[in-house]
């Protein structure tokens, strides 16, 4: 993918983007989601849609697979962006520094706030959705019909992800913005009809049908407020917890999929935090990080990144 510059690009030309990245519409490939609401939701929207198999999890700190595999790029990674060329991967976390930071390691990854060119001199306009949202984006431009059940509940499960009612509420501007790049705002557009509905939303809807969410939610067992739903599928316990909430997704959205995998196989990676400035980002970016994100601007370590050990070939190649 190519990396573009920090001008603003009005609207997105998804026909040269899905050109680009065939795989995006392709049937039948193997993914890994992050372990927790988006990242399930992520993998019912595909399986639904086309038919990819579910075969593991990563959240940065521990890849875990139904199977081994000869190498990664036998697996297209979503809800986070592998920085290895020849591995599809689609995320939504902030990544570029600046716009001269060349990131040739991500030319398989399809990334809105990448796409866009937004680096950290724009935080407050990086890209407000979950990555449910994009992929909805995506196979809808790509012609494949979107089909949902519509009502309270389902929109209910498209704020929730990623904190995307706070978005909603709180940052109303940057919203529409994204939406009118994303192509949403177009009528008639093969997205409107799932968006618009979200960003109409009165207070009251968005309060009360989240609150309706969080009890349910609660009820499986994910008990803090605004809760990611994070899980461990290497343990057996939250791994059914989550199958619990993989059939509550599935009732209330009609995308269906198979039950969740179990991993016999997994890698755990040393993580890293640290203060985000520029010589820590290229430093960084010179150990070839598995995977990374910028996370804050203000916080001691709004920098997290992977590394991988280097005997691990089909890893770091």
């Amino acid at each position: 993918m190519k990396v573009m510059s920090s001008a603003m690009v009005e609207t997105l030309d998804f026909e040269s983007l899905l050109k680009e990245h065939e795989w995006l519409h392709q049937p039948r490939l193997d993914m890994v989601v992050s372990p927790d609401f988006d990242g399930l939701l992520c993998a019912l929207l595909m399986s639904e849609h086309l038919s990819w198999r579910l075969r593991g999890f990563y959240d940065g700190k521990v890849l875990a697979l139904d199977a081994p595999v000869q190498h990664i790029r036998e697996l297209v990674f979503l809800d986070v962006e592998i920085y290895r060329s020849q591995v599809r991967s689609v995320g939504n976390h902030l990544l570029q520094w600046d716009a001269r930071t060349e990131l040739p390691n991500f030319a398989q990854v399809v990334n809105p706030n990448l796409l866009r060119g937004i680096t950290v001199r724009q935080f407050q306009r990086k890209y407000p959705f979950a990555t449910v949202h994009f992929l909805i984006v995506l196979l809808a431009h790509a012609g494949i019909s979107i089909h949902a059940q519509s009502g309270k509940n389902f929109r209910a499960l498209l704020l929730y992800p990623d904190g995307t009612h706070q978005a909603l509420l709180n940052y109303r501007r940057n919203v529409i913005d994204w939406l009118r790049w994303m192509g949403a705002k177009k009528a008639p557009s093969p997205v409107q009809a799932i968006f618009q509905p979200l960003a109409d939303m009165t207070v009251s809807e968005v309060v009360h049908g989240l609150e309706r969410l969080s009890g349910e939610l609660r009820a499986m067992g994910f008990a803090r407020k605004d809760d990611p739903c994070k899980f461990d599928p290497t343990d057996e316990q939250q791994r059914e917890q989550a199958e619990c909430l993989r059939e509550f997704i599935q009732a209330h959205t009609q995308w269906s999929s198979p039950p969740l995998p179990k991993p016999s196989w997994q890698q755990t990676f040393k993580t890293h935090s640290t203060k985000l400035n520029a010589h820590n980002y290229r430093q960084m970016l010179a150990q070839n990080p598995l995977s990374f994100a910028i996370t804050s601007r203000s916080r001691g370590q709004g920098l997290q990144f992977t590394l991988v050990p280097s005997h691990l070939c089909w890893l770091t190649d």
